[in-house]
């Protein structure tokens, strides 16, 4: 083995090793410890991170003195992507993400008119989630890595669906970062009833 050969090898192994030290505490904690930004951002780096104001659904306009549903003022949040997920932290120092939302299936697209607002959708067009950036072009960049890791998880899903799950390769943080966020998926705020659910919820009107 060359001398370049094992310092490889020894790098993959110490890096290994914090993962499962990671994995560890993560799971000791029940997901509170042991998925902050640097170790989800592993080695390989994020696809895409910023800070930003997120909002779950359509309801309301999102700008700098956006509010909560309950009239408060929305904190901002630290957002990565990495794999197939976007993971939501309080903040850039926080220990574990407060929640993860699946990019399959999804769709991002910028807000018109030099908007700083990325909306994320599910393919039928209906408004999951509101991320409301410091720029346009942050907003794009995040509408960018949405579009790409969207379809590396449509491929993926084919290919499982196939029975190719073995030619799936994938980087040690990667394959750690989806396993926090099968966790962290069910911590996702309640989406609030949209305008469709309500109708649907009415009762018929009596004809004459």
């Amino acid at each position: 083995m060359s001398q370049t050969q094992g310092s490889k090898s020894g790098s993959s192994e110490r890096r290994g090793s914090f993962l499962a030290r990671a994995k560890s505490k993560f799971i000791k904690t029940k997901g509170e410890e042991g998925a902050d930004v640097e170790t989800l951002r592993g080695k390989s780096g994020a696809d895409f991170e910023s800070s930003a104001k997120v909002k779950r659904g359509d309801s309301g306009v999102m700008c700098g003195c956006f509010g909560g549903d309950n009239g408060e003022p929305e904190k901002e949040r630290y957002v990565l992507i990495k794999g197939p997920f976007c993971f939501v932290f309080s903040n850039v120092d926080a220990p574990a993400p407060k929640y993860a939302i699946s990019l399959a299936h999804m769709k991002a697209e910028v807000m018109p008119s030099g908007s700083s607002t990325a909306v994320l959708e599910t393919t039928l067009g209906d408004v999951d989630y509101k991320f409301l950036f410091d720029t346009e072009e942050t907003a794009k960049k995040f509408v960018g890595a949405v579009s790409k890791e969207a379809q590396v998880a449509a491929n993926e899903s084919i290919k499982k669906r196939l029975g190719h799950e073995h030619l799936l390769h994938k980087h040690k943080s990667v394959r750690y970062a989806e396993s926090v966020a099968m966790k962290k998926m069910d911590e996702q705020p309640e989406a609030p009833i949209s305008a469709g659910e309500m109708v649907d919820a009415m009762p018929a009107t009596l004809g004459y």
